[in-house]
This record gives C-alpha cells, sequence and structure tokens, in this order.
C-alpha cells in the first residue's frame, strides 16, 4: 500500500498492489432441489483510493479494489 498526502490538505490518494485469495459460495433451492457451488482462486490484486481526513480522528475515504483470477472480484468501498 502506498499513500500520498496532498500538501496543505487533509486529502489523499492510495493505491494497493498484492496477492489476495477469493472464496466465492452459492446455494440456490428451487422447490425439493437445491443447487449448492463453491469456488475459490488466487491472483493478483489492486486498488485505488481516496480520503479526507476532517481530523485525526475522524475522516472519509472511498476505495475500488479488483481481483485478477477466474472469480473476477470487485469491491468498491466507502467510509
Amino acid at each position: 500500500t502506498y499513500r500520498y498526502q496532498f500538501p496543505n490538505t487533509g486529502l489523499y490518494a492510495k493505491g494497493k498492489l498484492g496477492v489476495a485469495k477469493t472464496e466465492v459460495e452459492g446455494d440456490y433451492t428451487a422447490g425439493p432441489v437445491r443447487v449448492s457451488n463453491s469456488t475459490s482462486d488466487t491472483g493478483i490484486a489492486g486498488g485505488v483510493g481516496l480520503g479526507y481526513s476532517v481530523n485525526p480522528d475522524f475522516g472519509i475515504e472511498a476505495e475500488y479494489a479488483m481481483m485478477d483470477s477466474d472469480v473476477d472480484a470487485k469491491l468498491l468501498t466507502v467510509g
């Protein structure tokens, strides 16, 4: 993870690159028939984010992360 603080502001940007393992499980029931499926994969993961530190105890951040694998996972977080 690399974080860049913009000078004289509470604004910062960050980038992430690494390896992640994703596991996905799903169940579907239609009457008496139940179908279960699961898959997992390990691949390269990366993400970018932008945040603002209002004060040392409170901040707002949004991040988009993705994983390049058979699972093709994408995640958008706001916090």
